[in-house]
């Protein structure tokens, strides 16, 4: 499974649809249904969704030699592409696994810890418009 069916698997609560999500080849298809508001999405969507992403991020470097020693390779700050939220957050998420994946010795706590805040904010802020509502 794709890091992008992974992440719009999750979305929807619908078990059906969730496989239909997970078993779809194109990336393309994937992310259109994974647009569907025909299917209930988990309530806490927007709380969770930052975590989800680097869920399945991290599986994938973990699972993948060669993709995590191109990431461990990398220096600095980290530029992802995609719509403005993703832009941010996939660095975030990229720069935190980086850290994760490094040798104790090699990495840079203080940024892995600023980056761990960063999506603690992140799921506090939405845990309280979802409780909210």
């Amino acid at each position: 499974m794709l890091t992008l069916q992974y992440f719009q698997a999750r979305k929807f609560t619908d078990e059906k649809y969730v496989e239909e999500i997970r078993s779809e080849k194109s990336g393309v298809k994937c992310w259109e249904l994974g647009q569907s508001r025909k299917y209930k999405i988990v309530s806490n969507w927007e709380e969770i969704k930052v975590d989800v992403m680097y869920e399945a991020n991290i599986a994938k470097f973990k699972q993948n030699e060669k993709l995590r020693e191109v990431l461990l390779s990398t220096k600095g700050a980290i530029k992802a592409v995609g719509f403005p939220f993703w832009i941010q957050w996939n660095s975030r998420i990229l720069e935190r696994i980086r850290e994760e994946l490094r040798d104790e010795k090699d990495r840079d706590q203080k940024k892995l810890e600023h980056l761990l805040s960063k999506f603690e904010e992140h799921r506090s802020k939405h845990k309280k418009k979802h409780e909210d509502n």
